[in-house]
């Protein structure tokens, strides 16, 4: 008779399991919004980030190589990309994609590199640059100067809830800032 009631006492009961399951439920779902919260917070933010950097490896190989390089904006399709020069992008390292495309108003072949996608949920909700707002289907473009200044210019990014960040490119010194943006 011992060893039957040993038997019994070892393992766990069926409702002790369900009422274990029921609980691991409730905290999961409570749980769950918090990180596609945070998720959607650090998309936006690693975006901004990337285009912040973008400005200012252009700035950077704009001095070095002493030509201009300019970052393309287009609001239409959310992307953005790296334009210059073909003797210099294509010398470029960890280049995604490359196009030549012809300048007819310079009559130079000018290379598209590092070509980006924002990802679905951010958007760029607007861009100022110094020729004035780029519309929601324009593409424009921030250039960047061999002695490091540039047009200069401000990009919003924003996000489906609300959430943005702003990326001013100062046009004396060409240096990239990011900050938060209140009621973008």
């Amino acid at each position: 008779m011992s060893n039957r009631t040993a038997r019994g006492t070892k393992g766990f009961t069926l409702l002790e399991l369900i009422v274990v399951l029921f609980i691991l439920t409730l905290v999961i779902a409570m749980v769950a919004p918090t990180f596609s919260h945070s998720f959607g917070q650090t998309q936006l933010k690693a975006s901004a980030r990337d285009i912040a950097a973008l400005c200012r490896f252009a700035r950077t190989q704009a001095i070095a190589n002493q030509d201009v390089l300019e970052v393309v904006l287009d609001r239409q399709t959310n992307r953005y990309w790296l334009r210059g020069p073909g003797w210099i992008v294509g010398r470029l390292s960890g280049i995604d994609r490359v196009s030549t495309v012809e300048d007819s108003e310079q009559q130079v072949q000018m290379r598209q590199a590092r070509v980006r996608s924002l990802p679905s949920g951010v958007s760029l909700k607007s861009v100022l640059l110094a020729t004035g707002p780029l519309q929601s289907d324009e593409r424009g473009a921030i250039a960047f100067f061999p002695q490091g200044s540039s047009t200069g210019g401000s990009i919003d990014l924003s996000d489906a809830k609300g959430r943005a960040y702003r990326i001013v490119v100062d046009p004396s010194v060409g240096m990239a800032r990011i900050s938060t943006a209140e009621n973008v």
